[in-house]
């Protein structure tokens, strides 16, 4: 037992231990996850990261103080939602029909949209000759998707579905097939798949590489957002806002200066993928179906939102990939302002 007399001195050398070991922890750098696509949809996130390796970091000093980024890459879509309502990100890039499917499956209580970033990069390719032209002429083949449930998953069955095809996860009259990027290349080079319905810089490679056409392109759509969780915005608000404030500030830098903004991406994407960089041009095409969205009153970026939302919505119901509410409640609550400056 501990003599009383002595207690005044252990509580001290406590106090002491305790205050040490939280000026340990303050002094660490907070980390910011941010979840990301190896793809030119998201080429706001491959330039930043490729300014980091330049020693040139974007986003250090537009964070809080200490704040520092972790990036993390995801193939598609629903894994990096999972991440997100797991809360092994705090933000991350995406497309609409994961993020819509997140919001359905917490019932509104979690996702919140907090930016838009492109629009366009979305195409169906196909094998010239196949006499592919009309969904019905997809009876019988199989078409490629980069995951069950993302965004050209959801397009491809939609499509499919309004020429009168039965489709459906086990088949039907066309069978989807989803994969990774790279497989649905090798795929598609090696004639086991008729189609593949993707993002860039994969449908630009699919056409000058791999014998394919465009049939369709959804040239308005959106693509990518930013989106968090309430769980995150709760323990992060002002690192989150921060970021995607810094994130606009990016979207304005590359669109001004075009060339630069090509060859971070092209380098950016080289080192994610861990290959040989893509040529100059393949990356100047693939980039020009791309479509940063520019600043945008707050009022009509999100009732353009909520309509476009409110057909993905009914697109993934009709698709047969989600059922339940469908309302739009607190999706769309969080936007952070990205006005056009008013005119000097």
């Amino acid at each position: 037992m501990i003599p009383f007399v002595r207690l005044p001195v252990l509580a001290r050398l406590l106090a002491v231990l305790c205050c040490g070991l939280g000026a340990a922890r303050a002094a660490e750098p907070a980390s910011l996850r941010v979840g990301f696509f190896p793809n030119l949809t998201h080429a706001p996130a491959l330039a930043a990261r490729q300014l980091e390796r330049e020693q040139a970091d974007w986003h250090r000093s537009r964070l809080p103080a200490g704040t520092r980024l972790e990036w993390r890459a995801f193939n598609a879509g629903p894994s990096a939602m999972e991440a997100l309502l797991a809360g092994a990100v705090d933000v991350t890039y995406v497309g609409p029909s994961p993020a819509l499917n997140a919001h359905v499956r917490t019932k509104g209580a979690e996702i919140r949209v907090l930016a838009t970033v492109a629009r366009a990069g979305n195409a169906l390719v196909v094998r010239k000759g196949a006499g592919l032209a009309t969904p019905a002429d997809f009876r019988g083949r199989r078409l490629g998707t980069p995951q069950l449930g993302n965004t050209q998953d959801i397009d491809a069955r939609v499509w499919l579905r309004s020429g009168g095809l039965r489709v459906h996860l086990g088949g039907g009259d066309a069978q989807v097939v989803p994969a990774q990027n790279a497989e649905l290349m090798l795929l598609f080079s090696r004639g086991d798949i008729d189609a593949v319905w993707t993002v860039e810089p994969w449908v630009t490679r699919l056409t000058e590489e791999f014998g394919g056409e465009i049939l369709v392109e959804k040239k308005e759509a959106p693509i990518t957002l930013l989106v968090t969780s309430v769980s995150a915005l709760g323990r992060r608000r002002a690192e989150i806002e921060a970021f995607v404030r810094s994130h606009q500030a990016l979207r304005d830098q590359l669109l001004a200066d075009r060339p630069d903004y090509e060859r971070l991406v092209r380098a950016g994407l080289s080192a994610e993928t861990r290959s040989t960089p893509p040529t100059v041009a393949l990356v100047h095409t693939a980039l020009g179906r791309v479509v940063l969205d520019p600043r945008e009153d707050t009022a009509a970026r999100k009732a353009r939102l909520a309509a476009s939302f409110t057909r993905s919505l009914q697109d993934a119901c009709d698709a047969g990939l989600l059922r339940g509410d469908i309302a739009l409640r607190g999706l769309l609550d969080e936007l952070v302002p990205d006005e056009v400056p008013a005119a000097k």
